[in-house]
């Protein structure tokens, strides 16, 4: 079926996903009847897909491919304890990807172009366009312009795998690749996501608190003790929902943790906050029209439990 020009918003959901080289191929049971047994998901959602959140100037920053740029204060006196908060931030084009390098915050956008001939009527991106502001809304004029690839080789290093890699509260290092089912900690092996008794399909990113590994995979959200290997898929349990229900056979493409900092351009320090009493931020994205209602941002806030975020 060819892209039209209504599709072009579905065309830059998908980007973040395209921009990882994965394609969903296999199907997955809906799970909303696992849902609503455990509790209602609110429709006034923030949905879509993206790469990263960004940490900027007290700012918790994200791009859904169809919200724009939003933000949120990260530090104030109990501003993530509610859901909801988040401001638009003006933007030229169609947001891709978010970063923050050198005390700057940059930007990926992307244009559509109607094909000609036997094209017609067929959108697609032309190219990514980098922006950088140190104050964010007033982008100014296009630093740097980089071709499109289905894969996304042609992007700067600060816009791949931001939230692959981070330092535990023991002070030893987890880190993955995207899409790769092997998990390392201080660069030595210690868990693979084909294992038998694992069975999460392959890693996506990763976040800590002070007392859990949070990892992000293809078959939904996990935790495990520091220092440990023993994974299970009940993140901040709570008498209303767990993970496990919300989540089971969706892609969870990025986690940020209430207190998390970055600590290098490559390794986000974890947070000084356990799992269960702090803010857990999760992107997630399932495969197939069963899960087209479901995709977006969702949030654990102590005391209340998973829900998406509006």
């Amino acid at each position: 079926m060819s892209i039209t020009k209504g599709n072009i918003r579905n065309i830059a959901l998908a980007l973040p996903l395209l921009l990882a080289g994965t394609v969903f191929f296999s199907c997955h049971d809906p799970i909303f009847e696992d849902i609503n047994k455990e509790s209602a998901i609110n429709d006034e959602r923030i949905k879509g897909s993206m790469s990263a959140f960004v940490i900027y100037d007290d700012y918790i920053y994200c791009a859904p491919a169809n919200e724009g740029v939003i933000h949120r204060k990260k530090n104030s006196a109990s501003s993530l304890r509610s859901r909801g908060g988040w401001d638009d931030v003006r933007c030229p084009e169609t947001p891709v990807y978010l970063a923050e390098e050198d005390g700057y915050l940059y930007m990926l956008t992307t244009t559509f172009e109607n094909g000609s001939g036997a094209s017609e009527g067929i959108y697609m991106p032309t190219g990514y366009y980098e922006y950088r502001t140190k104050n964010p809304g007033d982008w100014g004029s296009r630093i740097n312009t980089y071709g499109y690839d289905m894969t996304g080789d042609l992007l700067p290093s600060k816009y791949k795998n931001q939230h692959t890699k981070v330092r535990a509260s023991d002070n030893t290092v987890y880190s993955m690749s995207t899409n790769t089912n092997v998990l390392y900690r201080d660069n030595e092996a210690i868990l693979y996501a084909d294992q038998k008794e694992v069975k999460v399909g392959s890693w996506w990113c990763i976040a800590a608190s002070k007392d859990q590994i949070i990892l992000g995979t293809n078959t939904g959200l996990y935790h495990m003790q520091v220092g440990s290997t023993d994974i299970n898929n009940d993140v901040a349990p709570n008498d209303k929902s767990t993970a496990r229900s919300i989540f089971s056979g969706m892609t969870i493409l990025t986690v940020y943790v209430e207190g998390m900092e970055k600590e290098s351009s490559s390794i986000w320090k974890s947070s000084g906050i356990n799992e269960t009493d702090a803010v857990i931020y999760v992107f997630a994205t399932g495969p197939g029209s069963g899960y087209a209602s479901q995709n977006g941002l969702y949030s654990y806030i102590p005391g209340e439990g998973w829900d998406s975020e509006f």
